[in-house]
């Protein structure tokens, strides 16, 4: 799980800011309410996150306040809410940094005015006080991109989840049409973070192959090998094998 969380913050706080918008604070101004008003309308908590300055402020609304965030705002020095994922089931929150990482994907591939049509949601649970657990409906939205594409402002919701309590809710959705994604898009992003060469690789990798031994399979030399292991950790953002290996193995990219 920590190397899914790294690799989505990897992700979007090495985006290239340089191309910034003369106009930056007064609209950093305008999201910073807007977190605040949908806070105390739905009773939940907001969190506008900045990746270009690597921050993130958090409105609580009741929600936060029932779990020990306390007061009208806070600046967290952190682009993720950290005081937020640690109530987080961990299987919950697997499930979401794997989920953001397709929506980041996916808002890769849209123009800029078409971002904000796009949100993703989930179902997770957090733990409170009294260990207790509660369902939680969490959304995500790009809401601000710079002139050069890259993500500037996310802003994230966790409201009480009033739905159904069986089964999962994961999923991207057009806010403009109602539609869902289709399963067979996610597989489409999940396919273009590595290369069918590295996808071999790395599938020789998880059933226990050394390298020595997949330049023999794949009739390739062990320096190719390694760079296509070196290849496959940068891609995925972490820093050994193990955890390239799990990350795959939940995107579906081997079996």
């Amino acid at each position: 799980m920590k190397a899914k969380e790294q690799e989505l913050k990897s992700l979007l706080t090495k985006q290239d800011f340089r191309n910034s918008r003369e106009d930056r604070s007064v609209i950093l101004e305008q999201r910073k309410l807007l977190a605040q008003l949908i806070a105390r309308t739905e009773n939940g908590i907001a969190v506008l996150s900045d990746f270009q300055d690597g921050v993130s402020y958090i409105y609580p609304g009741k929600l936060g306040a029932s779990i020990g965030l306390m007061g009208e705002a806070i600046k967290s020095s952190s682009a993720f809410e950290e005081d937020i994922f640690r109530y987080i089931l961990p299987e919950d929150l697997m499930e979401r940094h794997i989920l953001e990482l397709r929506f980041f994907q996916f808002q890769k591939s849209l123009s800029i005015g078409e971002r904000p049509n796009y949100n993703m949601l989930c179902k997770i649970h957090f733990r409170v006080p009294g260990n207790r657990v509660i369902p939680i409906l969490h959304r995500t939205y790009y809401i601000e991109s710079l002139p050069n594409g890259s993500v500037w402002l996310g802003l994230c919701l966790y409201t009480p989840f009033v739905g159904e309590r069986g089964g999962e809710v994961r999923n991207i959705i057009n806010n403009s049409t109602g539609e869902a994604m289709l399963p067979e898009v996610f597989e489409t992003l999940d396919k273009q973070l590595l290369s069918p060469r590295e996808t071999v690789v790395l599938d020789w990798l998880a059933k226990g192959k050394s390298s020595k031994q997949i330049a023999e399979i794949m009739h390739i030399s062990v320096n190719t090998v390694y760079r296509h292991r070196q290849n496959i950790l940068a891609a995925l953002q972490v820093s050994n094998t193990a955890a390239a290996v799990e990350i795959s193995l939940r995107l579906g990219l081997i079996h």
